[in-house]
């Protein structure tokens, strides 16, 4: 066990050359401040795309219709220019028949209308979807309630809106008394959703790039009110598209078993769809990714680290060669008066320890201190955890310890004599 009279003794040293003292730590200061914030900005981000993957649930695969490229027009002619794609009834149906791992398949159809908040007129995405949708996606009101099934039954227009709509719209006023105007038909707001932001490249292939400006509203009311196709107009010419189910979202029996179900998804959908006009999104294997992606993160972060410690490390090296130099009358005296040579590398290696330690706290608080500005100024959400400190603090140690034991056994190995007659 270390004597507290040497670390004492190593702190004085370190204290007659303040400055010199502080250069010397600088390396392992903003060695370890960067590892801090680095990891802290790798696991905030982590956590933040985790919440938002979960948020798709887990046991989820989600399927988007898709446009196919545009046909000739001939063949828009042929179709009496309504152009067919995507997903279809009879998909809901072969898939809840012959792909036993899916427990349930909900169906989805979106709408293109606008919204009107008295004269002010906002572009949003209008979702017809089923009570169960709120579950399987964990979409759970901060005000009112869900859609119900009985809202469906009924035919009720009742919408549930995301709270950023209201923004938008600049309404002031208890939501839960709006009456919103989609297209031409008025809807009752029940319920209003939190904010979702996803932020991953990955979200326009998930199908909720626009999910914050979203309107739900029952399946059943979208396919009696609106019906299932959509005219629009673009480019001068009037277009007329039929899509009779814009998003399927499969429920699976357990997470060991979305794989396989994707696979067969994939085979069912593939037999009646030869243009491809449409995608599976698995929220599970994008977990997988992330989690690739955060050990590659890891690696780059280990790598840095290395490197800086190790700039870091050489100041210390450098350093303590020069106060070996400086001190070489002093080895004499103590070698001369009785100390051992381990009793010298012990000296030389707690003064490296003393040295790289203070860093390392000075470098953790730097970090701790620079994530929430980083989370500022960036918009990055950060997050600090106990075992990136503690093993900062740790590292720091040891690399005290490694670039510290080449000066300490130069210092137990020099000749007393020669150290005495020294000047």
């Amino acid at each position: 066990m270390i004597a507290p009279e040497l670390i004492t003794e190593s702190l004085k040293n370190l204290l007659r050359h303040k400055l010199r003292s502080f250069l010397t730590a600088l390396g392992i200061i903003f060695g370890i401040a960067s590892v801090v914030l680095m990891v802290s900005v790798g696991e905030g981000g982590r956590r933040t795309i985790l919440e938002q993957i979960s948020e798709l649930g887990i046991r989820n695969i989600i399927v988007n219709a898709k446009k196919p490229p545009e046909e000739s027009d001939g063949m828009q002619q042929q179709q009496g220019w309504q152009l067919r794609y995507g997903l279809t009834f009879k998909d809901q149906k072969q898939i809840e028949t012959t792909v036993p791992m899916v427990e349930q398949v909900l169906p989805v159809h979106d709408v293109k209308r606008s919204i009107w908040f008295k004269s002010r007129k906002i572009e949003a995405k209008v979702r017809g979807v089923t009570p169960e949708y709120f579950d399987a996606l964990r979409l759970k009101p901060i005000m009112g309630r869900a859609l119900a099934a009985r809202d469906g039954l009924e035919r009720k227009r009742v919408a549930v809106i995301r709270s950023r709509l209201l923004r938008e719209a600049k309404y002031v006023g208890d939501p839960l008394e709006l009456d919103l105007k989609v297209g031409r038909e008025w809807f009752q707001v029940v319920g209003v959703l939190p904010d979702f932001e996803f932020q991953s490249p990955n979200k326009a292939v998930l199908g909720i790039d626009d999910r914050a400006l979203e309107v739900y509203v029952p399946f059943q009311t979208v396919c009696d009110r609106f019906g299932l196709s959509n005219n629009s107009f673009r480019a001068g010419s009037f277009e007329n598209e039929r899509v009779e189910l814009s998003q399927m979202v499969c429920r699976v029996v357990s997470e060991e078993k979305v794989l396989e179900a994707a696979r067969c998804i994939h085979a069912v959908l593939g037999k009646f769809h030869d243009k491809r006009d449409y995608e599976v999104s698995v929220p599970l294997e994008q977990l997988a990714s992330l989690q690739t992606t955060q050990e590659t993160f890891n690696t780059m972060i280990l790598i840095t680290a290395t490197i800086s410690l190790v700039v870091g490390g050489i100041g210390i090296l450098n350093i303590m060669l020069a106060s070996i130099t400086e001190r070489t009358r002093e080895i004499g005296i103590r070698r001369a008066l009785g100390a051992s040579r381990g009793d010298i590398v012990l000296q030389f290696l707690v003064e490296t320890v003393v040295i790289a330690t203070i860093g390392g706290l000075l470098g953790v608080g730097l970090g701790v201190g620079g994530a929430p500005i980083v989370s500022k100024f960036t918009g990055w959400q950060t997050a600090l955890t106990p075992w990136a400190i503690v093993l900062s603090l740790g590292v720091s140690m040891l690399t005290g310890i490694v670039f510290g034991l080449y000066p300490a056994r130069r210092a137990a190995f020099m000749d007393p004599i020669e150290a005495l007659r020294h000047e």
